[in-house]
């Protein structure tokens, strides 16, 4: 298929082309194309389609590389030719001309990169040292606005903060509850010691005035 044929085709289908190519691959058999379909109409409806000039097709999405893509205009970084208004720069010949206007057409032997400054490859080859990796962008809910995962933030760091205060409050009443047993335990030994406070408690509920709980209580420390 040639690439006007392609655009043509899809343009009756209703389908609005910005630009369409002819990618290289040496692990595909079959040819591979790169459609640029303008976010018009029902354009994601092209996935379903299997048919292009009476050829069978499979029509995938694109999948963006991890590593940066070269200019084949300036051999820069994250930018492409079309767009490119830098001066040109050939990675083949380093010559102020773009690389797809290089007199070079046979296959270089000594190969040269641009970019690293190392010998055995080109500067558009996967594998330079100087190939910038893509990071991956941070993962965000789909149909969710940045608003209202802000809020959810919010909402989850006061149930944090909530659980922190319930776990400080068991905490803390552990601890009381603690002390009262040693507390038990002390009164415990206090009354083995000394038999007769246990009788003095008893009349202590039938004194009437605090000096006379006193008076029992000492009466009964001085009997012991």
């Amino acid at each position: 298929m040639e690439i006007p044929e392609i655009i043509q085709n899809l343009e009756e289908k209703g389908y609005k082309i910005g630009r369409a190519s002819q990618m290289k691959t040496y692990k595909e058999k079959h040819p591979l194309y790169l459609i640029d379909v303008k976010k018009s109409g029902n354009y994601a409806n092209i996935f379903n389609g299997k048919q292009i000039c009476y050829f069978r097709v499979k029509v995938i999405p694109y999948r963006q590389r991890k590593k940066a893509n070269i200019c084949c205009n300036c051999s820069g970084y994250y930018r492409s030719a079309k767009n490119c208004h830098m001066r040109p720069r050939c990675i083949k010949c380093n010559g102020q001309n773009s690389t797809r206007e290089c007199s070079i057409k046979e296959k270089i032997t000594d190969r040269a990169c641009i970019i690293c400054g190392e010998t055995g490859h080109l500067a558009a080859w996967k594998g330079c040292k100087a190939l910038p990796t893509i990071k991956k962008p941070s993962a965000r809910q789909a149909g969710k606005t940045y608003a209202q995962a802000a809020t959810d933030k919010r909402k989850k760091k006061k149930t944090e903060e909530k659980s922190t205060e319930k776990n400080t409050d068991v905490a803390d009443d552990l601890k009381e509850l603690k002390e009262s047993f040693q507390a038990l335990k002390e009164m415990k030994t206090l009354l083995l010691e000394f038999p007769t406070l246990l009788e003095a408690a008893r009349l202590c509920r039938k004194a009437r005035t605090r000096q006379e709980k006193v008076l029992i209580v000492l009466n009964a420390l001085m009997n012991d």
